[in-house]
């Protein structure tokens, strides 16, 4: 199992661009587990919005962030990190 670590919660985006890599459409699953694994796809985000992120699912030897715990409007649920843009310095 991968570790969750807790961050001071940051704001980051999916952008236009973020969309059009990942065909339009960003997953938000309800767990950070993989869907053979049981994950549910509870939201797809679909337009360029805004998220806050606050808790990151991070690689086997724990150096690298692999998934994202995120909140939007009323919603939260984990994307891969790949699928957001984090600012340019955490503050």
């Amino acid at each position: 199992m991968f570790k969750n670590r807790t961050v001071e919660p940051y704001t980051a985006k999916v952008t236009g661009g973020l969309l059009e890599k990942w065909e339009g459409t960003v997953r938000v699953w309800d767990s950070p587990n993989s869907a053979i694994e049981g994950a549910v796809v509870l939201d797809k985000i679909t337009e360029p919005t805004q998220v806050e992120v606050f808790e990151e699912q991070m690689d086997m030897y724990g150096s690298i962030p692999q998934r994202a715990h995120i909140r939007y409007g009323d919603k939260e649920g984990w994307v891969i990190y790949d699928m957001i843009e984090q600012p340019t310095a955490k503050k």
